[in-house]
């Protein structure tokens, strides 16, 4: 398909609102709308993959979802109203991971076609500005540094790949400053100078100085618990550090990091014995889970070593599906300091959910 923007214009409602605060699956969250994802694309077969959110400079919140057939833009500033903006087409692949810098939005694919870059400057009308490929043409996912205007691409040019390091300082036109090549690199996460890179072929969690872009070189690393290292994120003060491994059963674990040479595992969390938790991302003193067959958790973690269930909302009820347990949340994001959620569930589509516990 062709890339570009399209699907429904600006205005048309693409939601379906059921709010159900009493629903058995759901603990202290509220579903508020789902959006069908096959008819905004126009391919009923349509999945989801990565999700992301956007918050103009007006307030206005978007939801950024990574789908099969490209990338969808929803706002959801009302929640029980989302709203389609737009949808930008690209190659088609069932990974597509999507994050933002200032008002633009980056999203990579595995796909052989490179890093689209969309301006979200008129939020009513996002714009693609183009399709970056000059030193790859495709990455699993997607990490920026806010802070230095650097995007890091992992897993870039293919399973074997590594890392490849943009400069943003021109958003619509980046600039290649860095590589790492020492090993794939799954996905990632930087607090200051440090990256957190998820070795998941090699199973290991590598911290990385990545102070210099063009002399980037590994500090030290550590093996989690299920030898499948997929994401990793650390609390607001940085002394613990929280992984996914993407193995069935393999539970988030948590790491005190006071001796980064020497990390400790304190805790560990799982929603069910034969669950797969995904993707982790952590706001303030909330951490939301990403929980593939058991949708979405949000935890408590004040105290890093004894996480507490939050709340939690399962999108997941089919277990027919063909890939189980890999089914379900692929990726879900909080709006900061807010309650709000947007979830990707691969069958399922766009939930909009807000937490509505203590």
């Amino acid at each position: 398909m062709a890339a570009g923007c399209g699907g429904d214009s600006p205005g048309a409602s693409t939601g379906q609102p059921m709010p159900t605060p009493g629903s058995p699956d759901a603990r202290n969250m509220a579903l508020r709308a789902r959006v069908d994802l096959g008819a905004m694309t126009g391919n009923p077969g349509a999945t989801a993959a990565g999700n992301w959110g956007y918050t103009h400079r007006d307030g206005r919140r978007f939801a950024l979802t990574g789908t099969s057939l490209g990338t969808s833009i929803v706002e959801v500033t009302d929640p029980r109203n989302p709203r389609q903006v737009g949808f930008v087409a690209g190659a088609g692949s069932q990974w597509r991971e999507i994050r933002t810098y200032g008002e633009y939005v980056y999203v990579t694919t595995e796909a052989q076609y490179g890093l689209d870059i969309i301006s979200m400057r008129n939020p009513d009308r996002p714009e693609k500005i183009q399709t970056w490929s000059r030193t790859f043409r495709s990455a699993h996912s997607l990490w920026i540094d806010t802070a230095r205007g650097l995007l890091f691409a992992n897993g870039a040019n293919g399973r074997t790949g590594g890392m490849r390091v943009l400069d943003l300082s021109n958003p619509e036109d980046p600039e290649e400053v860095g590589s790492w090549t020492g090993f794939y690199i799954h996905d990632s996460y930087n607090r200051g100078n440090i990256l957190y890179a998820a070795a998941i072929n090699d199973g290991f969690l590598a911290l990385l100085d990545v102070s210099n872009p063009s002399g980037i070189f590994e500090v030290t690393r550590f093996f989690t618990g299920g030898r499948f290292t997929h994401n990793a994120w650390t609390t607001r003060d940085g002394r613990y550090l929280f992984t996914t491994d993407e193995r069935q059963g393999r539970p988030l674990e948590g790491w005190d990091l006071l001796n980064p040479m020497a990390p400790r595992k304190v805790t560990e969390y799982i929603a069910s014995p034969s669950s797969i938790p995904h993707n982790v991302l952590i706001d303030g003193d909330r951490l939301l889970v990403a929980h593939y067959t058991e949708g979405v958790h949000l935890l408590d973690v004040r105290d890093p070593e004894r996480p507490a269930l939050m709340g939690s909302y399962d999108t997941f009820t089919d277990t027919t599906c063909g890939s189980f347990p890999f089914c379900g949340v692929w990726g879900a994001y909080i709006f900061p300091g807010s309650n709000l959620i947007v979830a990707s569930d691969m069958q399922g589509g766009l939930f909009v959910l807000e937490y509505t516990g203590p």
